[in-house]
């Protein structure tokens, strides 16, 4: 029939082909035509009738019939003020201006309308007509649809139950074009082959880019250059060209600096594939980073520092951290002295907090303790008797597996040798490729951006954002930041919500590490493993020594043992072919005063060995960087390396001369070297395996705490609670006094 058109009546009731029950009878809606509707009888006796919709509605036996006779109910679909509701006025008057239009293309009558205008009455014209007159309308009003569009407009609003919010979306507009437009895709890959070849060289123009793409187009393709289409495919007009690399972002990546451009060709291509760990330490990222804070040197300036960091993969835990002092050295190439920054020793000092609870410090916030956090604290007190003292909110979780990159520090034979010794196997992550350890650098932003810029001495992201007379603030020692970073780590970076982490029981629900931690481990359990004292000398600096009568030579130091127990194998070879007969000997570059020597040939002996003159350094903390500063200074003036006393003197003397005029203040508290994070303990003077003896937090000597977040630092009315000597030069308490295990 003409001017039939299929779907929903706007009463939203009935369709074409329906079957209605209406005054006693079966009819089938055969047609529809403004506001009257046809019916034809099924029972075949009478003839079809024309009536007003409104008649045929308000009937009260009318009803809506399925094929088997039933009533259908009435399909109640939402108000149309309903439907725009929440929308701004500008969305919702082109709503119900696209309504409308779809409206007359539906039904041929505007709503409100009871007469069709020219090019839409449904007798006359079919709805193709239509939806080319309405093309023709609005192309005159300065909207391009072709019919074929607009069908398919009315389409997505008919699916959608003539929801007009369906046509406040233009469908050709969202169609992302393909990378390159039409241009070959092999030219296309060779333009990235070229940027990335540059982009560890000085920067240039695009022109350059033009000749080494034509260049190897005539290299690899000379075969199909000989085809006159594939010719004008494969060499582009130097116009062309130029577009193309603007619309792929080569331009503006050429553009940059050299170290953002080698930097974004170090990135693998997408997508990036995550690393899985599914238990606690089973996977651990280890990176170093600038620090971006100045702190206070041993020599009372302001130096730069080095914060690594070893990150759970499993629970994102922040497993230990260590910051260290970095020293770029005076003097020529070659005999600089003064150098310093992150060595093997300091790799295994991290590996070795791993091994131990964190040791809250005295002015901490309550809420740092593991027993007011989401750790399953009862359960840890149990395993492992170490919890039942103060300490922080920070899982101990031994490491498996260590990602790390290759840097000098993490390819030495002596870290090699301490993650053999504790079980822990080595990947490295591929050259100039951060990917490989995203949790860690993760790490690093999130400590830049919620506490390091906060900490007085932060020097920005780069030398342009530097501020001025950053040195000349009042800066923190590297003990104070290294205590402000442990602080932050257990009050907020572990008690966090962390989006990466989700639980599949609840994956609806953010964790944070300490919460995911509590999970794994009540899959996977806790044993503690705590070092012994035999242990922690295992992760020292090893030396090869010869035993003479006048003791041994570590370091150009001279060591003895006080009791003499040297005599015994004065002058005997070790039997140790690789090393030449030599005898191990272990010692700690952060106190040097005292090492040990191991006798093989009785397991498990191990000689301790003072330094010489170490009398004359009791009490002044120093280490074995600054035996080598002292050192250097004495050859450079003329002097001897093996002129121990003079070189010792040297050591005293460096520190007299760096010390400064202090404040009031600081005239009462001792300035105490970085001397490591934790010291090992490597004498037997208590049983290993017996429980720590608990310590109450209510006995601990009332101290400002540190405020979180670290904003709070460098308001200038908080100053961090300052380490007094109890009858020991070894400084702060370290972060696990114990042995750590």
């Amino acid at each position: 029939m003409t001017g039939a058109v299929s779907g929903w009546f706007e009463t939203d009731r009935v369709c074409l082909g329906d079957l209605v029950r209406w005054r006693g009878a079966l009819w089938e809606v055969s047609a529809f035509k403004g506001r009257q509707i046809t019916l034809r009888p099924q029972s075949g006796g009478e003839a079809p009738v024309d009536t007003l919709w409104r008649e045929v509605e308000s009937a009260p036996d009318f009803a809506v019939l399925d094929a088997g006779g039933q009533a259908v109910a009435r399909k109640r679909l939402p108000a149309l003020g309903e439907l725009l509701e929440g929308v701004t006025p500008a969305e919702r008057k082109k709503a119900l201006w696209w309504h409308e239009h779809m409206k007359e293309l539906q039904t041929g009558l505007r709503p409100g309308c009871t007469t069709a205008r020219p090019g839409y009455d449904p007798d006359t014209t079919t709805f193709k007509q239509r939806c080319q007159t309405k093309s023709a309308e609005l192309a005159a009003a300065g909207f391009e649809f072709s019919a074929r569009a607009l069908d398919d407009r009315r389409r997505a609003w008919k699916d959608a139950d003539e929801n007009p919010l369906v046509l406040l979306y233009d469908g050709r507009k969202t169609r992302t074009p393909a990378p390159g437009g039409r241009t070959d895709k092999r030219v296309i890959a060779l333009m990235h082959e070229v940027t990335a070849r540059h982009a560890r060289e000085s920067g240039g123009r695009v022109n350059r880019v033009y000749e080494d793409v034509e260049a190897l187009v005539h290299q690899r393709y000379r075969r199909e250059l000989k085809d006159p289409r594939e010719a004008e495919r494969l060499l582009l007009p130097r116009s062309t060209f130029y577009t193309r690399m603007r619309e792929l972002g080569l331009t503006e990546q050429l553009k940059k600096t050299t170290r953002r451009r080698a930097r974004q060709d170090s990135k693998p291509p997408r997508p990036y594939t995550p690393q899985v760990a599914l238990r606690p330490g089973q996977l651990v990222q280890i990176d170093t980073s600038p620090l971006k804070i100045k702190v206070i040197g041993d020599d009372g300036r302001a130096v730069s520092a080095e914060l690594t960091a070893a990150i759970d993969v499993a629970s994102r835990s922040c497993m230990a951290l260590m910051i260290v002092p970095v020293v770029t050295g005076e003097g020529p190439p070659g005999r600089r002295i003064g150098g310093r920054a992150t060595k093997a020793f300091d790799l295994v000092l991290l590996l070795a907090q791993c091994f131990a609870p964190l040791s809250m410090r005295p002015g901490w916030d309550t809420l740092t303790a593991a027993r007011n956090s989401a750790l399953p604290y009862g359960q840890l007190c149990a395993a492992d008797a170490r919890f039942a003292g103060a300490v922080a909110a920070r899982p101990v979780i031994h490491p498996r597996t260590i990602v790390i990159d290759q840097g000098s520090p993490y390819l030495s034979d002596h870290f090699k040798m301490v993650c053999s010794f504790l079980g822990i196997s080595i990947e490295y992550a591929r050259k100039d490729t951060p990917t490989d350890k995203p949790l860690a650098e993760a790490f690093f932003h999130g400590f830049a951006d919620t506490c390091a810029q906060y900490v007085k001495g932060w020097t920005g992201r780069s030398f342009e954002q530097r501020g001025y007379g950053v040195e000349r603030q009042r800066l923190f020692s590297l003990n104070q930041v290294q205590a402000i970073a442990e602080e932050w780590v257990a009050l907020d970076y572990q008690q966090q919500p962390h989006e990466g982490l989700r639980s599949p029981l609840y994956p609806g629900m953010v964790l944070s590490p300490n919460q995911m931690y509590d999970r794994l481990v009540a899959s996977y359990g806790y044993r503690p493993r705590q070092l012994t004292a035999e242990d922690n000398r295992k992760l020292l600096v090893p030396a090869w020594v010869t035993v003479t009568d006048k003791g041994v030579q570590i370091e150009n130091r001279t060591y003895r043992c006080p009791d003499g127990q040297l005599r015994d194998l004065e002058g005997l070879d070790s039997g140790l072919a690789h090393v030449n007969g030599r005898w191990e000997a272990r010692y700690n570059p952060y106190y040097p005063d005292v090492a040990w020597l191991y006798d093989h040939r009785l397991a498990g002996r191990w000689i301790p060995l003072e330094f010489l003159y170490r009398h004359m350094l009791a009490a002044l903390p120093w280490t074995h960087y600054h035996w080598q500063d002292a050192a250097e200074e004495h050859v450079l003036g003329g002097g001897s390396r093996e002129d121990e006393v003079a070189i010792t003197l040297a050591v005293k003397e460096r520190h007299r001369r760096t010390r400064r005029g202090p404040t009031a203040q600081q005239a009462a508290e001792p300035r105490l070297p970085f001397r490591g994070v934790i010291r090992l303990e490597t004498d037997d003077t208590t049983d290993s395996g017996a429980p720590a003896t608990p310590l109450d937090p209510d006995t601990v000597s009332a101290a400002p705490s540190l405020p979180v977040p670290a904003r709070d630092v460098d308001n200038g009315r908080y100053t961090l609670p300052t380490w007094a000597p109890t009858g020991s030069e070894d400084g702060p308490p370290p972060a696990g006094t114990a042995a750590p295990a």
